[in-house]
Parts: C-alpha cells; sequence; structure tokens
C-alpha cells in the first residue's frame, strides 16, 4: 500500500504544482474559460491557490498521512468541481478525461492512506 501511496501523491504533486503555474502565467486561461465558463482573472487565482495547497498538502503527506487525506479530499473535490463545470458547459473533450484522471488518482490517494489507518 506505501507503493501505491508514494505513486499517486508524486502524480498528484506534479500535475498540481505545474497547473497553477500555466494558470497564474495566463497559458491555460483559455481552456479554464472554455472548461468552466469563467473569464474571472480572480478565479483563475483562486483555483491556482486551490492547486497549489492541494499539491502542499499531498507533498506533506508523505511524512503525515493525515495531511495527505485533507490534500487528496481537496484535489477530489477539485476535479469534481471542474467535471460537474464541464458537463454544464457542454465541454465533453480531452478536459474531461484528464480530470477523470487525476480525480481518480486523488480518490485512489484517499483510499489508500484511509486503508492504512
Amino acid at each position: 500500500m506505501t507503493a501505491v501511496v508514494i505513486v499517486l501523491s508524486i502524480l498528484l504533486i506534479l500535475e498540481f504544482s505545474f497547473a497553477p503555474v500555466n494558470l497564474i502565467s495566463g497559458r491555460n486561461a483559455p481552456l479554464f474559460t472554455q472548461f468552466t465558463g469563467i473569464t474571472s482573472r480572480s478565479a483563475m487565482l483562486a483555483v491556482a491557490a486551490i492547486d497549489a495547497l492541494g499539491a502542499l498538502l499531498v507533498a506533506v503527506g508523505l511524512f503525515a498521512p493525515k495531511v495527505s487525506i485533507t490534500g487528496a479530499v481537496l484535489l477530489t473535490a477539485l476535479c469534481a468541481w471542474y467535471l460537474v463545470m464541464m458537463v454544464r458547459h457542454g465541454h465533453f473533450g480531452s478536459g474531461m478525461v484528464g480530470f477523470l484522471l487525476f480525480g481518480s488518482w486523488s480518490a485512489g490517494l484517499l483510499w489508500a492512506q484511509l486503508a492504512r489507518r
């Protein structure tokens, strides 16, 4: 189970560490708007902060499993929010596949951490 936690944590840390950089720089702003329908720069920065916080919690969780559980819950909720927003805006492309994948990683990490307890 420890190997699963480590692999999923690393994948999530990588994804949710780079995502905020791309949102803050504006590189992913068109995709964010397309996926969510939100054009507000403030909303993009708020989501970027949530991404970064989730990555940080998962990273700290490699040494403190309870923190990892919090990070996994946060990232699972974020992925679910993205999926709901994509459905609401009729976007059923590769972004949906991506957030289903990332959400499954975070849900898997949550399950693995809870199973270790």
